[in-house]
């Protein structure tokens, strides 16, 4: 059989395939081997992948409320100098809250000592010097414009802890002063003991506190509903030494009946 003759055959025999099946089969296709990561690479991957977002993420701040109560809580450790205006009197002192011990002068030349629990007042021109218990308790139980009217200008120490009690806490923008720079708030204070006083009929103060960047009061405000009348305390060298003494025993006299747990008159 000659060449010619093979060829036909094949394609003879090609012409009677049945269908469906294929002299030249494809041959299958490979899959790609799989590639296994281990699952300690996976969390690696995943704790690096939060931690990108924990850092872009700005931190959350304190509220308002918090930040004063911090500042409160720092200028309540320190001693300091402070002018008070009330009105239209002045009030110079300095006062350590730790060694719990103070000096208030008013203008006109009045002056009360704070030593422990104790408080000495002295009228202008007066020889002697009467000693009472600091009002704290009575002041704490009185309405709160009674309390703050007294308080401000006279123990600036327990003024502070006033601010605890404040709501509608909002800070309202920056502050400075001579040497210090920081954020100013604004606050209200409502008397839930319903005094009705004629310095703040409604029972309500509001007012302002700055506080520097070393989270420290510098400057507070109190302004009394429906008379407008201002406490203004501003705070200065923080950290000077106070150095305060009891008068000379003989020239101290036990206060009035009528007078003991009434602070000294700051107007």
């Amino acid at each position: 059989m000659n060449e010619h003759e093979i060829r036909t055959l094949l394609t003879k025999a090609t012409e009677d395939r049945p269908a469906g099946i294929d002299l030249m089969p494809a041959l299958p296709r490979r899959r790609p081997p799989k590639i296994l990561v281990p699952i300690a690479t996976l969390a690696a991957a995943a704790v690096a992948a939060v931690a990108a977002v924990a850092i872009v993420l700005p931190a959350t701040p304190s509220t308002a409320q918090a930040q004063v109560l911090a500042a409160v809580e720092n200028t309540s450790q320190e001693s300091y100098r402070i002018h008070t205006t009330s009105g239209a009197k002045t009030f110079d002192g300095a006062f350590d809250p730790v060694q719990r011990v103070g000096v208030i002068r008013r203008m006109d030349g009045v002056e009360t000592r704070f030593i422990g629990d104790l408080m000495y007042g002295k009228e202008s021109g007066e020889a002697k010097w009467t000693v009472a218990p600091r009002p704290d308790a009575e002041l704490a139980n009185a309405p709160l414009v009674v309390s703050v009217v007294k308080l401000a200008p006279l123990d600036p120490p327990a003024t502070l802890q006033r601010l605890r009690t404040a709501t509608d806490v909002r800070e309202s923008g920056t502050a400075s002063g001579q040497g210090w720079t920081g954020r100013r708030f604004t606050f209200s204070l409502e008397d839930t003991g319903g005094g009705n006083l004629k310095e703040s009929p409604n029972g309500k103060i509001t007012g302002t506190v700055d506080v520097d960047d070393q989270d420290r009061i510098r400057r507070m405000e109190f302004v009394f509903g429906g008379t407008g009348h201002r406490n203004v305390l501003d705070f200065s060298d923080f950290g000077a030494p106070v150095s305060v003494t009891a008068p000379p025993a003989d020239q101290v006299q036990e206060a009035p009946a009528e007078k003991l747990g009434k602070p000294a008159k700051t107007n």
